[in-house]
């Protein structure tokens, strides 16, 4: 996490002098061992950033390990939980391209229907960026500068490649879009074989610009796979919840809200889904995807989740 390099060595101190202390400064411990009730995405993500948070707290990395113990935390609750972003972490410029293009697929996949069609692929994508972010931020103990070659490296390479691995099997699975693998209208011929799709769907999130609530193209594409899934599944009834971040004022941002969820309300309609299969509601900057400060701008946080139910 940013600030990383001032906390490390204090972090280091404070374990070998006062455990005790650490477990009250550092909450690493409250999402191990957690019951899991969600879809097979969220409990993928759970199992992963459990993993995670107890890796790091391990190597005494216990900023980290909370960051993950909270992600996973989370996921134990069905609530929405969005992989690191790059302005999250303190990178090295010859490493922001290449996860900067890993997050862009890992997005692209999601946006179309990767987390549906195939969740568990999905989940560790989604853990598997987070760990080769997190390692990629390594600072050196020795000199506190921002340099991962000597010691986490090998970090680095492991959880790069294990997001790669998934990468490489959820893609194919998510090039084309639900609608193209319908059996043309009166077509006499056998049905055409259809992904497998989970039973209950993950939230099809879209993004907003800030202070917007105009529906961009990578947008419409999220409501376009989330009425294809749904005709898929026989669904027809929708739940559209509206959210900000927290960059204006309480109540500016609770009607924000529900703007962006009327807006998506309409992209439906305009699809032919009913209207009375369609409950709106607004969170304001209630429900955050990620925790911030009062004031920040926070892309993933400006968003409107579509569940089907």
């Amino acid at each position: 996490m940013k600030a990383k390099g001032l906390l490390f060595g204090a972090a280091v101190v404070l374990v070998l002098s006062a455990p005790s202390r650490a477990d009250v400064i550092f909450d690493n411990t409250s999402g191990i061992g957690l019951e899991t009730t969600g879809t097979v995405f969220m409990n993928g993500l759970y199992e992963g950033y459990e993993a995670l948070s107890e890796e790091r707290t391990w190597a005494t990395d216990l900023l980290d390990g909370e960051h993950f113990n909270h992600k996973a935390r989370r996921a134990a609750r069905r609530s929405s939980v969005m992989p690191d972003e790059i302005m999250d972490r303190d990178l090295l410029e010859a490493d922001i391209p290449d996860l900067s293009a890993g997050l862009v697929r890992l997005r692209t996949a999601y946006d179309r229907g990767g987390r549906t069609i195939a969740p568990e692929l999905a989940a560790t994508a989604q853990v598997s960026f987070d760990c080769w972010i997190e390692a990629a931020e390594g600072v050196n103990p020795a000199t506190g500068l921002m340099s991962h070659s000597a010691w986490r490296q090998e970090d680095v390479e492991r959880c790069r490649d294990q997001f790669e691995k998934a990468m490489a099997e959820l893609e194919p699975l998510t090039t084309y879009r639900l609608t193209e693998f319908r059996k043309p209208a009166g077509s006499p011929a056998a049905p055409m074989p259809v992904p497998q799709i989970a039973a209950a769907p993950e939230p099809f999130t879209v993004y907003f610009a800030w202070d917007s609530e105009a529906v961009d193209g990578a947008g419409n594409r999220v409501i376009d796979d989330a009425v294809a899934a749904a005709d898929d599944l026989g669904i027809v009834d929708y739940t559209i919840t509206g959210h900000a971040d927290r960059s204006g004022a309480e109540d500016y941002n609770l009607q924000l809200s529900l703007r962006r969820a009327d807006a998506v309300r309409s992209a439906l309609i305009s699809r032919g889904v009913k209207e009375g299969g369609i409950s709106v509601a607004g969170r304001g900057e209630a429900e955050p995807a990620v925790q911030t400060a009062d004031g920040v701008r926070e892309p993933a946080n400006r968003r409107v989740e579509i569940i089907l139910l």
